[in-house]
């Protein structure tokens, strides 16, 4: 059965009501991950998510006759994890009801990881970030495409095309065909674990496109990688994302920026190490305004 045949079975279940305790939440089932958001923007995509909920709150609190569209649920091995509506979930909690309306769908746990991904990306309240996006397809993609052999190049699988991913993803046209030939060369083994997406273990869509070890036919390394080693290959990858910044910018509006950004960076900081570095070259005098 195919991903969008089990989410169309699970859009027409029957609605029933589920006690909120019976109800499991799981990181693999829920692909709005905040770290794929860009370091600048999660701040204000944590404050719209806070303000989504509360608005459904304040929305349940007004009347116990009022209800929001039923989550959808897996059931999975007799245990209930919720696949579409954790901000309705949260809403309901904190408006202190005891029931949720719900569709419910018995299915393995590696279906209901590819059912939340592709729910999650179409007609939300709550639009995902282009980043989330680009990932949900691309563990889609890497979890039932084609991966070929002795050299091939991954091809779809059958039923889906460059079009109808990008349709039900919402990515721009050209990365399918990118995501297809970085699949062909991929080996997993070589991504720290916190690289990887938690339900299908494939590296994350970020990790793969900024790797930058390549061999000479330009895929993706097969020799696995170190945490240090990644380390000091991400840091290779932001220098030389600063190093095209910095070109063509002037070196009092180089230091500027880079004071801005440390002042602003420090306060995000959970590392000690890190802190005191960027508090060595934040200027202190410098508005937090920017």
């Amino acid at each position: 059965m195919t991903v969008d045949r089990t989410l169309q079975r699970l859009q027409a279940a029957q609605v029933q009501r589920l006690p909120l305790s019976s109800i499991e939440t799981d990181e693999a089932l829920q692909p709005r991950e905040g770290k794929l958001i860009p370091f600048r923007e999660q701040t204000r995509a944590e404050r719209r998510s806070e303000e989504h909920i509360g608005t459904m709150r304040l929305a349940l609190e007004a009347a116990q006759s009022i209800d929001l569209e039923p989550v959808l649920v897996a059931e999975i091995a007799s245990r209930r994890f919720i696949v579409d509506g954790h901000h309705r979930l949260k809403a309901y909690q904190q408006a202190k009801r005891t029931t949720i309306p719900a569709r419910v769908l018995p299915m393995g746990r590696g279906e209901a990881v590819l059912v939340s991904k592709l729910v999650n990306c179409t007609e939300r309240a709550l639009e995902m970030h282009p980043e989330q996006r680009r990932d949900a397809a691309w563990q889609y993609i890497a979890a039932t495409a084609r991966r070929g052999a002795d050299g091939e190049a991954a091809t779809l699988a059958p039923g889906d095309s460059y079009r109808s991913i990008r349709g039900r993803f919402g990515i721009g046209k050209d990365t399918v065909p990118k995501m297809l030939r970085k699949l062909s060369g991929l080996n997993p083994s070589g991504f720290p674990a916190e690289k990887c997406d938690p339900g299908t273990g494939f590296p994350r869509w970020k990790a793969v496109k900024d790797w930058r070890v390549l061999d000479e036919e330009d895929e993706l390394s097969n020799s696995p990688v170190s945490a240090d080693q990644w380390t000091q290959l991400e840091a290779i990858n932001v220098a030389r994302k600063l190093g095209t910044v910095q070109s063509g910018t002037t070196p009092a509006a180089w230091k500027l920026g880079l004071e801005l950004f440390a002042k602003e960076a420090k306060l995000e900081a959970a590392d000690g190490d890190i802190q005191d570095f960027l508090a060595d070259i934040a200027d202190p005098d410098l508005c937090g305004d920017y």
